[in-house]
């Protein structure tokens, strides 16, 4: 998710327009994949919003780029320097090496990870499922303290998950392993979407409980929110194809309860039992888990495309996972 609004920059510079420049050796192409170690520098436009700002730089960090130059002209704006700030908390982790004249540049020091991607995914995994499964208890207590909590501890499954899709990009022309690099890619992808739910969930959870006619139908949805937890472990820990196999069948029960379940729950509005802001905050939270076993689908997915086809065309041996998560060190 992007970060709140940062104060708007302010910049005088002659140009309007936004742009990003690579190094020499760069693809030219609209979205290019960087090689790891060249400098993307930003120019930033006359009264660019903050949060475009912040995108491009994720972007270009996605793309690969270990060294960034922001511009801005005459000087590197307020505003600028606190959406900088931003990315490199919310990223692992560019550091600000140098400010003068107009520029910012930033490298990042963490490139080189001792941690195996496999480790850092099935890590990432276990922070999604705790995740979900507080945001659900939170609506029995008191809400949190701070607003914005549930946007903090989504930040830190987004660091994650931006780090992982990074280097599965940057090694995805890699002899012999695309398939794994964009299996691993999909995934950490699904994950942090699947992450992006639980905000939702504890925010719109504890809504629901406080409006009218709002704790009935909680029982049920929270029984919902289970069984896509434990869909979502069975499919994270799935050794084989034939077990995601298994898991696919039962993501797709799973929508198909769904549906039921907003079929029984929502026409309550029509005969005055459910009032409109309470099927509202329902239907926001049937469409959360249904989207969360949706993603988790992709994921059984993955797992099942990298069954070895030639173990299951011979039929020397059942069809077994080569390696969803490649654990080569980045």
């Amino acid at each position: 998710m992007l970060p709140p609004r940062p104060p708007s920059p302010k910049s005088a510079s002659a140009s309007p327009v936004a742009t990003v420049q690579l190094a020499a050796g760069a693809r030219n192409s609209i979205a290019p994949r960087l090689d790891p170690y060249e400098l993307a520098t930003l120019n930033v436009g006359r009264g660019e919003p903050p949060e475009h700002l912040f995108r491009r730089l994720l972007g270009a960090y996605l793309a690969g780029a270990r060294e960034f130059a922001v511009r801005e002209r005459p000087t590197v704006s307020s505003g600028t320097r606190e959406v900088v700030r931003t990315f490199c908390r919310r990223t692992r982790q560019p550091e600000i090496i140098s400010d003068e004249s107009g520029v910012l540049h930033l490298r990042d020091l963490a490139f080189e990870s001792p941690i195996p991607l496999d480790q850092r995914l099935a890590r990432m995994g276990r922070l999604v499922v705790e995740f979900h499964r507080e945001a659900v208890e939170s609506w029995a207590h008191l809400p949190f303290g701070a607003d914005g909590y549930w946007e903090r501890r989504d930040d830190e499954i987004d660091r994650e998950a931006w780090y992982v899709e990074r280097v599965a990009a940057i090694r995805l022309d890699t002899v012999g392993r695309r398939a794994e690099w964009l299996g691993l890619w999909t995934a950490a992808r699904s994950l942090e979407r699947i992450a992006d739910h639980a905000v939702g969930l504890g925010e719109v959870g504890r809504r629901l409980v406080d409006l009218p006619n709002g704790t009935g139908p909680v029982t049920s949805l929270r029984q919902f929110h289970s069984q896509a937890m434990e869909h979502l472990e069975g499919v994270l820990n799935a050794a084989d194809g034939a077990a995601a196999n298994d898991l696919l069948d039962l993501g797709e029960a799973l929508l198909s309860s769904g549906r039921s379940l907003a079929d029984r729950m929502l026409p309550a509005v029509g005969d005055g039992t459910m009032p409109p802001a309470t099927a509202a905050a329902v239907a926001r939270i049937l469409e959360s888990i249904g989207r969360t076993v949706a993603y988790t689908q992709d994921i059984a997915q993955v797992t099942l495309d990298r069954s070895v086809p030639a173990a299951e065309a011979d039929g020397r041996a059942s069809p077994r996972r080569v390696a969803v998560y490649p654990a080569p060190t980045p």
